[in-house]
């Protein structure tokens, strides 16, 4: 499953880092790529959106919903 998130609050590659490791605490599979640029982060894996979610905010960043 492909999902795109909107991290407003993403702001550099450190933040870019904590966000990425935090998806890998979900999934460690997961496919990530980060847009610093329009502070995307999007992703594939099997794992639900809600639990990203749930483990971006946990390091710190707001998650813009839909």
């Amino acid at each position: 499953m492909s999902l795109k998130l909107e991290v407003p609050s993403m702001v550099c590659e450190s933040c870019a880092e904590k966000i990425t490791g935090a998806i890998k605490t979900v999934d460690s599979d997961a496919k990530v790529d980060i847009d610093l640029g329009n502070k995307t982060v999007t992703l594939d894996s099997a794992a639900s959106e809600e639990s990203f979610k749930q483990a971006i905010t946990a390091v710190g960043f707001e998650v813009k919903e839909d």
